[in-house]
């Protein structure tokens, strides 16, 4: 089964990718050269015109995708809008997103995060796994453990200590 992730919020975000840097080539422009170094390359057709979507290294093709759920219900999750979250397993996407979040929380803001299989979203949700991140007081609270980071470099702080867990139900406070 395929791990699901959701981000929700009391207002709305815009969707897309965050993170992710392309370079779009038009095909006739892309050359064999160009396309062996690419760590990513894909084709697309955009407007009938095929072009290459390309990214040059692993960093530039990590990214997180946010996509609007409209009848989806989660009884874990108490906020209006509830997102479908691509966000991989690893410290450079955990970046990513806790970026996105520092810029589209506002102070007092409140955003929620929960992962589970595909399927299992009404499942009852793994209470020792449930994670408090406290932005504007420093505070990383998993299970019983408490841990603080630094301010001044917060996105790398808990891009190193967040992970994901099934059914791990996350609140993350501006």
């Amino acid at each position: 089964m395929t791990q699901k992730h959701y981000l929700a919020v009391n207002k709305r975000l815009k969707q897309g990718i965050y993170g992710r840097k392309e370079i779009r080539l038009p095909a006739e422009e892309a050359d064999d050269e160009v396309l062996k170094k690419a760590y990513f390359a894909q084709v697309h057709e955009i407007n009938k015109k095929k072009h290459w979507l390309i990214c040059e290294t692993k960093a530039d093709a990590v990214g997180i995708a946010i996509e609007r759920q409209k009848e989806m219900y989660i009884p874990h999750i108490k906020n209006k809008f509830i997102y479908e979250l691509d966000c991989a397993d690893e410290k450079l996407a955990y970046k990513i997103l806790f970026r996105f979040m520092e810029e589209n929380l506002d102070f007092g803001d409140k955003l929620e995060l929960y992962t589970c299989l595909d399927g299992e979203e009404e499942q009852p949700r793994n209470e020792a796994w449930d994670t408090k991140i406290l932005l504007e007081e420093g505070r990383f609270i998993s299970g019983e453990a408490e841990l603080s980071f630094k301010q001044d470099n917060h996105i790398e702080s808990l891009s190193q200590k967040f992970r994901w867990h099934d059914r791990q139900y996350v609140v993350i406070r501006r």
